[in-house]
């Protein structure tokens, strides 16, 4: 086969599939992804309403089913998204020509995924439209919905649907490293690239560089979270420690509070987690790219 705008032969540049490694790299980055989401549009939604949100969707009146409620509340509102966003998806093949499909899977049995493919073949710029439209569609729906209406529900399936696209963020800064003339084939699991022998990417791409700064972050951010919410009260309560703060609260230097007198044990995090997970998050992507250019500066000399 050749390429419509060359005489070279075309190639199979890249097959992106859903790996194990990718598919842990996507669940944490994309947890800490709905995180910082629910925050930001949380925020919006304060600063335009002057009412904070709350997640508080059983009556009080139901007592010990008040929790369990407002996490199925939650869970439903997060999943109900993906029907319009895989619709979107849809959407946007089916402009360019192509017959999407839909369906759902489990990924290595660690992350659930919905999924809109085609056997249609795109131009790069053509598959960033169809990978981004659900981001940015919903979101320019959703959030004069949030404010003009004031609800505050909606944090929820917009914050959902943020995080959630954290796999056709990937795919795009991927995308975005090859020049515009190669095109790309849709699968269930990944997409293929193909293009020129000589429209390969560069070693260190800025993908590979923000993709590393965004996992660490993540993984630092939501180890932190997770030791502190599930470990952090009982260690320390057993440990005998007392009451400290490290950061000052209400500023993005607050990164934990522990209270333990004879009236309360709790502990809260501020802003200070994930700003700390983000320079963490930098020092190792800038430690793996140093290791990348080292291996590709070897590779040479050999």
């Amino acid at each position: 086969m050749v390429t419509a705008s060359s005489g070279d032969p075309e190639t199979v540049l890249a097959d992106l599939q859903l790996s194990r490694s990718l598919t842990i790299q996507w669940t944490v980055v994309g947890t800490m992804g709905f995180g910082v989401a629910v925050a930001a549009f949380g925020a919006l939604y304060q600063l335009f309403t002057g009412e904070a949100v709350t997640f508080q969707f059983a009556s009080a009146d139901v007592a010990w089913w008040v929790g369990p409620m407002n996490v199925l509340a939650v869970a439903a509102l997060a999943t109900v998204i993906l029907v319009p966003h895989e619709w979107l998806h849809g959407l946007a093949i089916r402009y360019y020509g192509g017959e999407p499909r839909y369906g759902v899977g489990l990924a290595h049995f660690i992350l659930p995924y919905a999924y809109a493919t085609t056997d249609h073949r795109f131009t790069r710029d053509q598959f960033l439209v169809v990978l981004l439209v659900p981001l940015i569609g919903i979101t320019a729906v959703g959030v004069p919905l949030l404010i003009v209406f004031e609800w505050s529900w909606l944090v929820i399936p917009l914050a959902a649907n943020a995080g959630g696209a954290v796999g056709d963020l990937w795919m795009s800064m991927t995308l975005l490293g090859y020049p515009s003339h190669v095109d790309v084939e849709d699968h269930r699991t990944g997409i293929r690239i193909l293009g020129r022998e000589t429209d390969r990417p560069r070693e260190l791409s800025m993908t590979a560089v923000v993709w590393d700064a965004l996992v660490g972050a993540a993984v630092t951010s939501v180890g932190i979270l997770v030791a502190l919410s599930f470990g952090g009260l009982f260690l320390l309560d057993a440990l005998g420690v007392g009451s400290f703060t490290v950061g000052t609260p209400g500023t993005i230097t607050y990164v934990v509070g522990y209270v333990n007198t004879p009236e309360e044990i709790s502990v809260s995090v501020g802003l200070g987690v994930p700003a700390l997970g983000g320079l963490i998050g930098l020092a190792y992507s800038f430690v793996r790219s140093y290791r990348r250019l080292g291996r590709s500066a070897g590779a040479g000399d050999a």
